[in-house]
């Protein structure tokens, strides 16, 4: 699969899924194991469906040290990749999945909509995943100022 970054190609474990991939489509992924996932509902950080609001998710991100890792869902929400066992000690106000989850993932070089997309960038490396702790202060900011 050329152009797809190999460390994240690592978590494709059926040759069906390479193919997808290979075609562009979105796959099934397992969390738990190159990366656990935290799903933010996208009205916490901006909508989906304008370039306008793209944008302004973009920077809500970035404003707050994430700048890659991040798939857009046009179900309602972000999943946000997070280093492995992070589920195991996630107490935030929004859902973190580890071992026994699976999230639908596009292929890296997918950034514009309809399907799901990568807002960030995808990784290419687990130093690249977002920090739990900067995720969990946006998810429950919007508590903060209730």
């Amino acid at each position: 699969m050329r152009g797809q970054p190999a460390w994240l190609e690592r978590g494709l474990l059926l040759p069906a899924a390479r193919e997808a991939w290979g075609r562009g489509e979105p796959v099934q992924m397992l969390t738990g194991h190159l990366f656990d996932a935290v799903q933010i509902p996208t009205g916490t950080v901006g909508l989906l469906a304008r370039p306008a609001q793209q944008e302004q998710a973009r920077s809500t991100f970035r404003d707050r040290g994430i700048h890659a890792a991040v798939i857009a869902d046009p179900l309602g929400w972000y999943y946000a990749l997070v280093p492995p066992r992070t589920a195991e000690g996630w107490d935030g106000d929004a859902p973190c999945f580890g071992p026994a989850h699976s999230i639908t993932v596009p292929p890296p070089p997918c950034s514009t909509p309809p399907g799901p997309y990568w807002l960030l960038p995808a990784p290419d490396h687990e130093r690249m995943l977002c920090d739990p702790y900067a995720l969990w202060k946006l998810t429950t900011r919007e508590d903060e100022q209730r």
